[in-house]
């Protein structure tokens, strides 16, 4: 079995960790410290998903449009379930698609609101979000592939817990917080403190703060303060990336912190072996940016009362050809250093 050198660790770990973020792995590449992917530690819950094309909803203009590429990327759906407990369904609190180049490692990363008024199959037009909690993962994405007209084949969740646990073997993560943020970040803390009947440590100033895992979560929950949840999904990406910094600050000692404390705490539908992949791709990248967006674009959705329930309403054609054109072409999104 083939193993895994130099610097394989830092952008596997990123693009897992999220609860957002997850990303990156690394093994050195010294005969005695030598690591075979394959005997690493699983997930948390490895799911085996159909993966047909028709149970993954995936259409063959989408497999076309892959093929068209010359260098296609691979997406991936990003998961974050909004569950108190293991025994819950839980609706997807984040919906995230990370595209990556495999061949440049240049990463693309998207929001796609949760209240977008999508069609989920076998129950009709619904939220976004809903598809999680009705069929699980396998929904999740073929709601996707199936509005969004993509080429998704797998996945990472993770719920609030396991995405607070995931920050905190990370030490913590940047995050500038602003004083009118500090209220709500308090009191979605205090709710996450009455499940797992732990105090929650208040977060006592704005700036440029050493988030825990909880205060993170936390933060990622706000939609109070700003432009709604369109905001909240910008919070969310923000930690991913804050995760992600911390992974290249780290370097190659995160990787023990990745085998017992990341893996244990995430859902996938993907093996040590493709997430390997993954990284032998992007890690030699020289990229210093992150390309990030969320759809509906403001301009091609409005908020609409149906049968007295708020959605986020669109074309879907329209935001489709919006989403294609972030994921396949050249576009001038939000660029994020790295």
């Amino acid at each position: 079995m083939k193993t895994i050198k130099g610097k394989m660790k830092t952008f596997v770990l990123s693009i897992l960790c999220i609860g957002f973020g997850f990303f990156q792995l690394k093994a050195q590449d010294s005969t005695a410290n030598r690591v075979d992917f394959m005997v690493l530690p699983a997930a948390k819950k490895v799911v085996q998903l159909n993966r047909s094309d028709a149970a993954l909803g995936i259409s063959a203009q989408a497999i076309a449009k892959q093929k068209s590429q010359q260098n296609p990327p691979i997406n991936i759906a990003l998961f974050a379930v909004d569950r108190r407990t293991e025994a819950e369904a839980g609706n997807s609190d984040v919906v995230m698609v990370i595209s990556i180049d495999q061949l440049s490692g240049k990463l693309k990363m998207l929001s796609i609101m949760r209240d977008t008024y999508v069609n989920i199959e076998g129950t009709g037009m619904n939220k976004l979000n809903a598809a999680f909690a009705i069929g699980g993962p396998q929904l999740a994405i073929k709601t996707l592939n199936q509005n969004f007209n993509l080429n998704i084949r797998d996945y990472i969740n993770v719920d609030f817990y396991g995405a607070a646990k995931i920050v905190d073997a990370l030490g913590g993560v940047q995050i500038p917080v602003k004083t009118e943020e500090l209220p709500y970040l308090n009191n979605y803390l205090n709710e996450l403190s009455i499940y797992d009947k732990i105090p929650a440590i208040p977060l006592t100033q704005a700036g440029l703060q050493l988030l825990s895992g909880k205060q993170a979560v936390a933060y990622t929950r706000i939609r109070a303060v700003g432009h709604g949840d369109a905001q909240r999904t910008e919070r969310q990406r923000s930690v991913l990336i804050a995760i992600f910094n911390q992974l290249k600050l780290k370097g190659k000692e995160i990787f023990p912190v990745f085998a017992t404390d990341v893996l244990p705490n995430l859902e996938t539908s993907m093996n040590n072996f493709i997430l390997f992949s993954f990284a032998g791709s992007i890690l030699n990248s020289k990229n210093k940016t992150i390309e990030q967006a969320r759809f509906p674009l403001d301009k091609e959705s409005v908020g609409k009362r149906i049968d007295n329930i708020w959605y986020l309403t669109t074309d879907l054609k329209t935001t489709t050809n919006s989403i294609h054109q972030f994921i396949y072409g050249s576009t001038n999104p939000v660029k994020t250093k790295r």
